[in-house]
């Protein structure tokens, strides 16, 4: 016992290292099932194709003082990141132990640096996946340094940011029974993040100066590719390099150095600067009073409660709460008005609009500026409409694999569906109806309200009335797709139970080989439902060539393309209803998979 109270560290070795393998034989095994197995060879092929497509080592000679694009758009992130751990509620898994090392570890003859420790080489194995895959993805434009000296200094950094984790955990999270301290962390951070704000308001007129002007680029630098954010990138940094930023945001320019670096010089003379911040971190969790054990444990026993309900199905990790937009069920009415009601409560209660208001008004402000035709570059409204183009559709092509209050949470709770006094073909269509019409309300008040913006600024022989009647068309093409799009979701989950999480967060354990089968069913459903929208486009564009031939108004024309493309839409979603209440039909409670399987 002696000799095992001497040496802890042989015991963690043992527990970790054990765990470690266990996992990796949980994963192999999983492989004796096709959709695994065809999973983790779509992972495969993506890390091969991360590993020997060919890279550009060279980097542009720009200006020494300028930073490299991802090493300043890494800083001002983690700028924004660890200020918003201090800020916001302490985070429970970030002192989370597992069940196992609660029971075990806690009530063993060690130290407190021995369970720090613990806890440092227990998120080892995910740290070092993510430095594979950052190592990878920097490959590209990574300048001539050697993959080993960017993955120690990835390592550096991640291990650094989880120590401060930690640390703002600790000093912001308080046992109920222990007398309270003094907040001497936290008014720290608080002074901390006090001063850079002081700092970019004091480098916000020069910012807005550069943002305003492209008198300021080099022209030597105007022809890449990489700085066509050129203008956006001169004045984040401009805010990054004014002396009480720079000063307090060291510690962060520091350890982010040596990952970024594109020689082997400079990361030998960046990597210690990052050491020592990672040193600093340790001693700092170390010597912190607050007693680590006691909320270790409550924040082990919070998180493994959450993560439960999560891959349960009965629970979600968002928030639920009362929502001031509530919606009486009546007491009299159609069935179908109940499973409505269900679905749009739980959207309120679950989506936070505050959150979603903020965001569009924030959008529409940027984009009542990108619009503006009053000297702004050109280059700068390109740029902004491609990024917001590219963000929507982005969000068409992913959004109802994410928005998942339809058959996808329900059939956890198959029995009591199968109760319900509808047919199987009308629940089938109420839910996906339902998520289709709440996907699509977000996304028009997320995008439409900009891109009206957008177009009213850029100006054109459409008035504000006529870009009202495309926005509003748009709005009913994008249901159109989105409600083909919900329903072979859907179909998925009634045909291939299995295939999918069966739970509103979509929590799985099934690692790499489930990413990869996650990216499978992407592609076939987009493929899937490419096909589908070839009849609704067809009957459109048809209809529309022979009317524009015919000689009818425009407006005309197009209220009929949309209403004959939005017609066949239906009619295809009716029949694949119809199919899938069949499948609900034959489904039984056996047919779904645990969601811990």
């Amino acid at each position: 016992m002696s000799g095992a109270v001497a040496q802890p560290w042989r015991a963690l070795w043992f527990l970790y290292s054990r765990g470690w393998r266990n996992r990796v034989l949980v994963q192999l095994r999983r492989l004796r099932q096709p959709r695994y197995i065809v999973g983790a060879l779509a992972m495969l092929a993506y890390l091969a194709s991360l590993l020997f497509s060919p890279t550009a080592r060279g980097v542009a000679v720009v200006d020494p003082g300028l930073l490299d694009l991802r090493h300043l758009l890494s800083i001002a992130g983690l700028t924004v990141a660890l200020g918003a751990w201090w800020l916001a509620a302490p985070s429970d898994s970030a002192l989370a132990f597992s069940n196992a090392e609660v029971h075990f570890l806690f009530p063993a003859p060690v130290s407190r640096r021995t369970l720090v420790q613990a806890r440092l080489f227990s998120v080892q194995a995910l740290l070092l996946v993510n430095v594979l895959l950052w190592t990878l993805l920097l490959r590209r434009g990574g300048g001539e340094l050697h993959g080993g000296l960017r993955a120690l200094g990835l390592w550096v950094l991640f291990t650094t940011v989880s120590l401060h984790r930690l640390g703002a955990t600790l000093a912001r999270t308080h046992v109920p029974d222990a007398p309270r301290r003094k907040p001497v962390a936290k008014l720290v951070a608080l002074v901390v993040l006090a001063g850079i704000v002081t700092g970019a308001a004091l480098a916000a007129p020069q910012a807005l100066a550069i943002w305003r002007s492209m008198a300021v680029i080099p022209a030597t630098m105007a022809g890449h590719a990489i700085d066509k954010l050129l203008v956006a990138r001169l004045a984040v940094q401009a805010v990054l390099d004014q002396p009480l930023v720079h000063a307090l945001i060291w510690p962060i320019r520091a350890m982010t150095a040596p990952a970024f670096a594109h020689t082997a010089g400079t990361w030998l003379f960046a990597m210690p600067g990052a050491l020592l911040v990672l040193l600093l971190h340790y001693l700092w969790i170390l010597r912190d009073p607050r007693p680590f054990e006691e909320l270790a444990m409550g924040s082990s026993a919070r998180f493994a409660e959450r993560m439960a309900r999560m891959r349960s199905g009965n629970g979600t990790t968002i928030t639920v709460r009362k929502s001031v937009l509530r919606w009486e069920l009546p007491l009299h009415g159609h069935p179908a008005v109940a499973l409505i009601w269900k679905n749009v409560t739980a959207a309120l209660r679950t989506f936070r609009p505050r959150s979603v208001l903020i965001t569009v008004v924030l959008v529409g402000i940027v984009a009542l500026l990108a619009g503006r035709g009053d000297g702004s570059p050109a280059t700068l409204r390109t740029t902004f409409m491609t990024l917001t183009l590219s963000v929507f559709v982005a969000a068409v092509l992913t959004a109802p694999a994410w928005f998942r209050l339809d058959l996808r949470h329900d059939l956890a709770h198959l029995p009591f569906i199968k109760t319900a006094p509808l047919p199987a073909h009308t629940i089938v269509a109420t839910e996906i109806l339902t998520a289709a019409l709440i996907a699509t309300v977000a996304m028009t008040l997320f995008f439409g309200i900009p891109g009206y913006l957008v177009l009213r600024g850029l100006g054109g022989p459409v008035g504000p009335a006529g870009l009202v009647v495309v926005v509003v068309c748009g709005a009913v093409a994008l249901g159109g797709v989105n409600l083909l799009h919900v329903t072979l979701y859907n179909a998925v989950a009634l045909w291939l139970p299995a295939w999918v999480p069966l739970n509103q967060g979509g929590a799985s354990s099934g690692g790499a080989s489930v990413i990869g089968q996650v990216y499978i069913t992407l592609i076939a459903i987009l493929t899937a439902l490419a096909a589908l929208l070839a009849a609704p486009v067809a009957a459109g564009w048809g209809l529309g060539i022979l009317m524009l031939k015919a000689g009818a108004p425009t407006l005309l024309t197009v209220a009929v393309t949309l209403l004959s493309g939005t017609t066949v839409a239906a009619l295809e979603w009716l029949g694949l209803a119809r199919l899938l209440g069949r499948a609900l039909d034959r489904l039984e409670p056996s047919d779904i998979p645990s969601a811990q399987t």
